[in-house]
């Protein structure tokens, strides 16, 4: 994710994040902003938004993510996610009530999908009750019965994110591997329909229309199916057609630190924490992604700390979130302190000149038929040519 989609996907949060505004979590809000913008590492502050993936496991295989099939890419068949890979109830509730009335939202995923959790219903009531907006984002392919939509609808979830990508099955599965779209559909149509029917304003709706070459055809199809069910908001998204493990460090050239400025190159490390499913602890979502569930530990996870071994706030200001926080407030500081180079944060694109634009391949620059090629049950595999492919230096990442 560069500068621009942090921004981008920012305001595409605008009614999780700021929903909910009590004067604490105000407070909390502004004196987090003002420790950002003096480049402060301690924080008096609480992280604003806490992003827990109450599990890793996926019932997709996108071409994407690291759930993809592995065709031979060395990273993907490292991985390693089981159903038992999952945080307990108790253990998230120990989270929000900590962070409670001071901390203003939860993301309840980032690299499986929340629908695969048995307790979500409970979490996100648990969440809502102390006082946080809870968000979701999932693929929605799953068979879900009406008892199962009502008893989402009314969990407590106040925003809800649904990624689509086409409207026909063909296009669709081309990304979304083993997914359904006529699911996904149904089940769209049937929680807007239970909320008009219980005059409810939550959850918040919102379609992810992920954008390739091969489904712009169906954009405006799709944006009038949404606002005919009642969908809040309907958002096209830039989408690529790379994996996430194509960027893990050591894949692409790192020149140098980016010079410093007047106020931090990335709000993550003072604004965000990303919680996994065992309590290990990271700055942000979008880097050394790749690493964090290999079938050994693997110490380019570099994770900050672990909430369950001791609590959010003693990570929060551990020495490693302290670093991360040093360095995206002065790059620079990599030269004079080769400690850093052991943080997390080093070498990510968004504060270092690197040459990592060159694995992103971008729906704007490739054709999906550049990248991959269709079995006879038209699932893809990568062409492996693709590799050798160089596009020109646009970035993206949700």
């Amino acid at each position: 994710m560069n500068r621009m989609q942090m921004v981008r996907t920012l305001r595409r949060r605008t009614s999780w994040v700021f929903s909910g505004l009590g004067p604490r979590k105000l407070f909390n809000m502004l004196v987090g902003g003002f420790q950002f913008a003096t480049k402060q590492e301690r924080m008096a502050a609480w992280p604003v938004i806490l992003k827990i993936d109450i599990s890793p496991v996926c019932n997709l295989r996108c071409t994407i993510c690291v759930h993809a099939d592995a065709h031979g890419n060395p990273a993907l068949e490292k991985q390693d996610f089981r159903g038992a890979h999952r945080m307990t109830v108790d253990q998230f509730r120990r989270i929000v009530e900590e962070v409670g009335g001071k901390s203003n939202a939860v993301s309840l995923y980032t690299w499986g999908d929340p629908m695969t959790h048995p307790d979500l219903d409970e979490m996100c009531g648990i969440a809502r009750r102390n006082g946080l907006q809870v968000h979701i984002s999932t693929n929605f392919s799953f068979a879900l019965s009406d008892d199962r939509i009502r008893s989402l609808v009314t969990s407590g979830l106040t925003h809800l994110t649904v990624c689509v990508d086409g409207l026909t099955q063909e296009k669709y599965q081309r990304t979304r591997v083993g997914g359904r779209i006529d699911w996904v559909v149904d089940n769209l149509r049937r929680v807007t329909a239970l909320k008009r029917e219980l005059g409810l304003t939550y959850p918040i709706v919102e379609v992810q229309y992920i954008q390739f070459q091969h489904n712009l055809d169906e954009v405006e199809a799709a944006r009038k199916l949404c606002e005919g069910f009642g969908v809040d908001e309907f958002s096209p998204i830039p989408g690529g057609l790379h994996n996430y493990t194509d960027l893990d460090p050591g894949k692409f050239t790192i020149h140098g630190p980016k010079p410093n400025r007047r106020i931090p190159q990335c709000y993550w490390p003072h604004f965000a924490m990303t919680i996994k499913w065992n309590g290990d602890t990271l700055p942000c979502c979008t880097y050394r992604i790749g690493a964090q569930h290999t079938q050994q530990p693997n110490p380019e996870a570099r994770v900050m700390g672990n909430v369950f071994a001791t609590s959010v706030r003693e990570v929060w200001n551990s020495e490693a979130y302290r670093m991360s926080r040093r360095l995206v407030s002065n790059p620079e500081r990599d030269r004079t302190e080769p400690a850093l180079r052991d943080n997390f944060c080093h070498g990510c694109w968004i504060i270092y000149d690197t040459d990592a634009a060159a694995k992103w391949k971008m729906y704007s620059k490739h054709a999906y038929e550049d990248v991959f090629r269709l079995d006879d049950r038209g699932r893809p595999s990568r062409i492996a040519a693709a590799r050798a492919i160089t596009p020109t230096a646009e970035a993206g990442r949700s």
